[in-house]
């Protein structure tokens, strides 16, 4: 099966934790991508914030390291207009703008003409791209593409209490909350490979499914192969986690999985049949609705299909002038009769 895109991922995780699970809130990072122009962000007349963008990482690494915070680097080209909507538009952004400054050192690394070093150190080859880093220069998340203020604000807050997660995790190895709350948070960032160790360390502890813990990481943790774009595996998985856990509250989530797999996958007849089951089985689940929107979506690219079939192949346009426009069609092949008795 083809690679699964990362929008999957966030659809697949973010409602364990909004919905199923009451929590509190190194290597390579997988980016999320969304191509979109930023959109009207309600917000007061209040006078603008503004964010002074620093232009050296390392002293902004060294800044964030007496303060405590993270480094949100902006790779920017002035010949990119996503990145002068996200500078001008969502940047611009009070609400945004005064997270930003509260809770990060900002450094915007300008590759308008040569690449810079930075951009080359990190593989930057989308503009505008968001990286988020520790104070010791590692990667925590990163973003590609452009985003409106209201998608951004979350993601912000997502990121920022990342630390926090981490430093509990640490002091508390073994507190069943703290790694279940770490290991969710990196999988809202689609990070799934760098949530893994913290889910199964909670589902670990709690084998008696101690606060729902255990079939909540057991569900994200069988979604983990669509990292790799393992989207086969990821469905054995999730046939078997039906399968221990039948009775799960996050039951109608897994169904609503599968689907979505299957739709990514091009399989829309199928995947119809697990949205079905979602918005018959569960009517008054959350994931109905979304179950209901994914077959609009389903049945509407079937129709198209089916038009398209219908009308059969276009021919290509002709010269007038051509020897092929102007040659007689070959007779058409006539049927052999089909015998009688």
């Amino acid at each position: 099966m083809r690679r699964i895109g990362v929008s999957l991922l966030v659809m697949a995780v973010t409602f364990v934790a909004a919905w199923a699970a009451p929590a509190p809130p190194a290597g390579g990072v997988q980016p999320q991508v969304e191509i979109i122009k930023p959109r009207p962000f309600s917000e007061k007349k209040d006078p603008p914030i503004k964010i002074t963008w620093r232009t050296d990482l390392d002293a902004a690494a060294e800044e964030a390291a007496r303060t405590g915070r993270l480094v949100l680097a902006f790779f920017y080209a002035e010949w990119s207009q996503p990145c002068k909507w996200m500078d001008e538009g969502t940047f611009g952004s009070r609400p945004v703008a005064g997270f930003v400054v509260r809770n990060f050192i900002p450094v915007k690394i300008d590759d308008s003409g040569d690449t810079s070093a930075v951009s080359r150190r990190f593989q930057i080859r989308v503009y505008p791209t968001l990286l988020f880093l520790d104070a010791a220069r590692r990667p925590l998340h990163m973003v590609l593409g452009p985003r409106p203020p209201d998608k951004l604000y979350p993601l912000l807050k997502e990121v920022a209490a990342l630390p926090g997660l981490i430093d509990a995790q640490k002091k508390a190895p073994d507190d069943l909350e703290a790694n279940f709350a770490i290991g969710n948070a990196f999988a809202k960032l689609n990070q799934l490979r760098r949530g893994e160790p913290y889910l199964k360390r909670a589902a670990a502890l709690a084998p008696k499914n101690e606060n729902g813990r255990l079939s909540q990481a057991r569900l994200i943790l069988a979604a983990v192969p669509l990292e790799d774009g393992d989207s086969a595996l990821a469905m054995e998985n999730i046939v078997a986690y039906l399968k221990e856990f039948k009775d799960a509250p996050e039951v109608p989530v897994a169904i609503f999985y599968q689907g979505t797999i299957l739709f990514q996958d091009g399989k829309l007849e199928e995947s119809r049949g697990y949205f079905e089951q979602v918005r018959q089985r569960f009517p008054k689940h959350p994931k109905a609705y979304d179950a209901d929107k994914a077959i609009e979506s389903i049945d509407a690219r079937l129709k198209a299909k089916a038009a398209q079939q219908n009308a059969g192949p276009k021919a290509a346009p002709q010269d007038p002038g051509s020897k092929a426009a102007s040659k007689p069609p070959a007779p058409a092949p006539v049927p052999a009769k089909k015998p009688v008795g």
